[in-house]
């Protein structure tokens, strides 16, 4: 692997404490993700992803007590029949113009989000470039302790709980080691001891096979 360059500084990473997670607990059951997030001081993803691994739910009651702001079916909107009404007054200088990024797509420096495979990113740049701007926070944890990430290598949670951030449950390793485990993980426990033995004595074999053949030649 390439040697340590440095230590990055990776910003002000909030981890979860048990009393964090305790007042997501009773805030979750009256208060939106929105609320939640501004009275904790943590962005709306964080709060969502830590939400789901601590398997919150609310019930039904609290649900519509709470609300979702969603619309109705059947609902009649307020501008139906509007079309081409201004509101008047100053609400023309806040009005979308072009070229003007979106507020429902685009996001500062330092948002956060979650994938649908529930892995934490960070926005590093402001390029349009999504790759770019984008980055996994666990990657970024483990490069700030071990320096830049080798090409072809990834980093895994050892413990696979993807809401450990902790320096010591971070791994880097090669893609094909990554499918190599994935492959053998599906199976029992038994079968993979199995299977890392069977690979052993394969290679073994393979081992002694090469030697006979070149003592041979």
């Amino acid at each position: 692997m390439a040697a340590n360059t440095g230590r990055r500084n990776l910003g002000s990473y909030k981890w979860w404490t048990q009393a964090d997670d305790a007042q997501l607990r009773n805030l979750y059951a009256t208060h939106r993700l929105a609320g939640i997030a501004e009275v904790m001081g943590r962005s709306i993803s964080s709060v969502a992803n830590r939400r789901v691994k601590l398997e919150l739910t609310r019930t039904a009651e609290q649900q519509a007590r709470i609300g979702n702001g969603c619309f109705k079916a059947g609902q009649k909107p307020w501008n139906a029949g509007m079309k081409g009404w201004q509101a008047g007054g100053r609400s023309t200088e806040t009005q979308f113009k072009l070229g003007k990024k979106p507020s429902n797509t685009w996001r500062p420096i330092g948002a956060e989000r979650v994938s649908k495979d529930g892995i934490l990113a960070r926005k590093v740049a402001d390029t349009g470039d999504k790759k770019a701007d984008w980055r996994m926070v666990h990657v970024m944890i483990w490069e700030a302790e071990n320096g830049s990430l080798p090409n072809g290598y990834i980093v895994i949670f050892k413990d696979r709980d993807q809401a450990n951030f902790s320096p010591d449950n971070l791994e880097a390793i090669t893609r094909a080691e990554s499918m190599k485990r994935n492959s053998i993980d599906r199976y029992p426990p038994e079968y993979r001891q199995a299977a890392i033995r069977l690979g052993w004595f394969k290679r073994k074999i393979n081992k002694f096979e090469r030697r006979q053949h070149e003592n041979a030649q």
